[in-house]
């Protein structure tokens, strides 16, 4: 239940990862887009501007041209005036020390710029009009020269009313859509006349917008896909992990319980032989003996491996007792030395009544463990094992130590893993499946304790219990 929860809980984090990535990119993108957008209105109406003074000055010209080169005095008077606020904006700009002066600047010289271009119309189309197809095709280049590529008309409406337009068509542009009141538009007034405005009708103007940010939009994108790819390729491989645990939880439990049969039947057999029968010559009861601990030790071993299979470990509960620790030692080496056909040479350093509190199953099957790797990993015939114990004043320490292989550095702080075993290269000899340290870390950590390894390779192995005292 445990583990279904957080596979739950990873996969609902990985979910808001993404819709927060998905969400922070939309916001990101709008705000980007209605930037975009503020800048293209921009650039459209500054087009419709410039297209207006162009349009205008190429009638001042046609003027000038059929009045042998001399303008009006009020064009020439106009034109040196604005050439004098030129000059003056360019003195004046290399003495400015305030931007508020230089803002207030630019808006008289804006004021200004205005009334000459209203004086000019005034005048100018009066005697020659407006030629609408010329502002036109002078806009369509604006646009252009401003990266906006899309289909769009002109017309020219008549105001009788500030809020109701009266439109007669002018000019229209040669355009493949049709002009309907939700198209977007684009008012500028016509110099001059107050009740007529250049109206700009533009198909699709999104998409201009859109044009524009089609490599981020692209970019964005791909980037999304990528990290939701993942993020599914992730929770898939988190699933199948889960799946294929499962099926090895299973598997495991059903071995190891039906193992349980065949080990209480050896049980029930061998006490018959040794209790129950005709009393045992010296030699069988020694060897009957071994077996019943044989089969105790195996019996231990099923229950090791039901332990580390049980998903949820709440349930766990030791049995602390307190134990002499030398008592423990006789039955071991007996039946270690007589497993293995090595010669198995033991060195015992423990105090007299030196006890300590653990649970007599799991320490038994902890000591087990260290001096079967200590005879596995002996490469000689002569397997020389010690055994130390002794206290202080916060711990109660026992090791077992040897003369064998050794273990690096690198792989010391790997050890105590799961399913962990040192690397031989392509040897083989020492079949294991890398459980006996991980349960030993374990079974210590639930004692309140530690277990710790000194090593050199080539020199042996020291591996340290630390049992907590009180």
């Amino acid at each position: 239940m445990e583990t279904k929860l957080r596979v739950k809980l990873i996969a609902f984090l990985i979910v808001l990862a993404v819709a927060t990535v998905v969400g922070w990119q939309a916001y990101w993108l709008k705000g980007l887009y209605n930037s975009l957008w503020e800048k293209t209105e921009a650039n459209i109406r500054d087009a419709m501007r410039m297209a207006d003074y162009q349009e205008l000055f190429l009638r001042v010209e046609q003027l000038k041209k059929a009045r042998n080169d001399s303008l009006p005095g009020w064009i020439e008077l106009d034109l040196n005036h604005e050439d004098k606020e030129n000059k003056l904006n360019v003195s004046d700009n290399a003495q400015l020390d305030s931007l508020n002066y230089l803002l207030s600047y630019l808006q008289i010289i804006s004021e200004l710029e205005e009334r000459l271009q209203k004086k000019m119309h005034s005048t100018v189309d009066d005697v020659l009009p407006i030629r609408y197809s010329v502002y036109d095709s002078i806009l369509t280049t604006e646009l252009k020269n401003r990266e906006i590529f899309t289909p769009h008309a002109l017309r020219i409406y008549q105001l009788r009313d500030s809020s109701i337009p009266f439109a007669y068509m002018q000019f229209d542009s040669t355009k493949t859509f049709g002009i309907h009141e939700k198209e977007y538009f684009f008012d500028y007034p016509v110099a001059g006349r107050e009740d007529q405005v250049y109206r700009l009708y533009i198909d699709y103007p999104e998409r201009i917008v859109l044009r524009q940010m089609g490599g981020i939009l692209l970019s964005s994108g791909l980037l999304l896909f990528f990290i939701i790819i993942a993020f599914a390729y992730l929770l898939r491989t988190i699933f199948k992990q889960k799946t294929v645990e499962e099926l090895k939880t299973d598997f495991t439990n059903n071995v190891t319980h039906e193992l349980k049969t065949p080990i209480a039947v050896a049980f029930a057999a061998n006490d018959v032989l040794l209790n129950h029968s005709e009393k045992p010559s010296a030699k069988q009861e020694r060897y009957l003996t071994i077996i019943r601990e044989q089969l105790s030790r195996l019996s231990g071993m099923v229950e090791q491996i039901l332990t580390l299979s049980v998903e949820n470990r709440a349930t766990f509960r030791l049995n602390p007792e307190s134990i002499r620790v030398g008592d423990l030692f006789p039955s071991l080496m007996e039946q270690h030395t007589l497993k293995t056909e090595k010669d198995v040479r033991f060195t015992v350093d423990i105090p007299d009544g030196l006890t300590l509190t653990a649970d007599r199953a799991h320490l038994y099957n902890i000591l087990s463990n260290l001096i079967e790797n200590a005879i596995k990993y002996t490469a000689t015939e002569i397997v020389s094992i010690t055994v130390c114990a002794s206290e202080n004043n916060y711990y109660t320490l026992l090791s077992v130590a040897d003369k064998g292989i050794g273990i690096s550095e690198t792989n010391q702080k790997r050890v105590f893993d799961k399913f962990f075993r040192v690397p031989q290269g392509n040897l083989h000899d020492v079949k294991g499946y890398g459980l006996g340290l991980f349960y030993i870390k374990d079974i210590m950590e639930k004692h309140n304790g530690y277990v710790t390894v000194s090593s050199q390779p080539g020199k042996g192995s020291t591996f340290t219990l630390h049992f907590k005292k009180g």
